[in-house]
């Protein structure tokens, strides 16, 4: 099952969320290196029009890699989602619908949602 977060994010400013994330098997192999994919798009309902698209990846090749902007932490199984403040600027204020998948470079690839739930965006004044 798919854990669920309502994400709420202010208009125009920086917004992080850390996810918990796995490889396909569930589990981080620190015997070798292992790329992190994830993405993520939020939707003004399901089956609807974009209003943002999200993605990133890590290579971990030994412990406390944690490198990008978009990236993820060995050490405490996450993904780092970073929304920039034109990101967020770009999305009229409302409530949508989000998931974030974690994907592998296989073909096809190995696809495991691991996040799901409302995105909420307050409107900003100061533009």
């Amino acid at each position: 099952m798919t854990a669920r977060y309502d994400w709420t994010i202010n208009q125009g400013e920086t917004s992080e969320l850390l996810v918990k994330r796995a490889n396909a098997s569930g589990a981080f192999d620190g015997t070798t290196a292992y790329v992190a994919n994830f993405r993520m798009q939020a939707k003004d309902k399901y089956g609807g029009t974009t209003v943002l698209n999200v993605s990133g990846s890590s290579v971990f090749t030994s412990p406390h890699d944690n490198t990008g902007s978009n990236s993820s932490d060995e050490d405490n199984a996450t993904v780092k989602v970073v929304l920039s403040s034109t990101d967020t600027a770009a999305i009229a204020a409302g409530k949508y619908v989000y998931d974030i998948e974690n994907f592998d470079g296989s073909t096809p690839p190995i696809v495991t949602r691991i996040l799901e739930g409302s995105l909420i965006v307050t409107p900003e004044v100061t533009t």
